[in-house]
């Protein structure tokens, strides 16, 4: 029960973001912001993902979701942990808040746990280009599956090859 409402709750405020964010693609080149959501999972590989950062010579913010924690794991990387969640396991609205303040040319969800948490956080950020690996709640734009078994650094080099694809004027 407590999981439909939140559903119903998630795929309202989707609506509501949809509407006031206007979509287009950019090509690789001309992406400079991305917002990266992944949460806590056994195949975390934190200097991985660092290196990842690094490479792709964007500024990359990280969105770590580990709702079973009572602390942050890393410093440098924005986590959202148990005290971070509502009754409905959704961003509290302080945390939503904040998220809608922020602007970025690229979303990627590639977070394997946590998909309503996950979902309502990349539906809150502000940006025209978002992708993940479904679209339960309409949030994102670019579907690129993940391949099994999951491998987070070849998900996200999967993405940056689609994108580079993309042509745009």
């Amino acid at each position: 029960m407590v999981n439909k409402l939140a559903e119903i709750t998630l795929r309202s405020q989707v609506a509501k973001d949809n509407l006031a964010l206007a979509k287009y693609f950019l090509s690789w080149d001309k992406i400079e912001k991305i917002a990266l959501v992944i949460s806590k999972d056994e195949t975390i590989n934190k200097s991985a993902i660092d290196k990842f950062v690094t490479d792709s010579q964007k500024y990359v913010e990280v969105f770590f979701i580990e709702l079973n924690s009572k602390e942050p794991s890393f410093g440098d990387w924005k986590c959202f942990t148990k005290k971070d969640k509502s009754l409905l396991n959704l961003p509290k609205k302080t945390i939503s808040n904040d998220l809608l303040n922020k602007k970025f040319d690229l979303v990627i969800n590639a977070s394997n746990n946590f998909p309503l948490f996950a979902s309502a956080i990349t539906s809150a950020i502000k940006a025209p280009v978002k992708c993940g690996q479904t679209n339960g709640f309409n949030e994102v734009q670019l579907i690129i599956q993940r391949t099994v078994p999951f491998n987070l650094i070849n998900y996200l080099n999967d993405v940056v090859k689609y994108l580079k694809m993309i042509k745009t004027n």
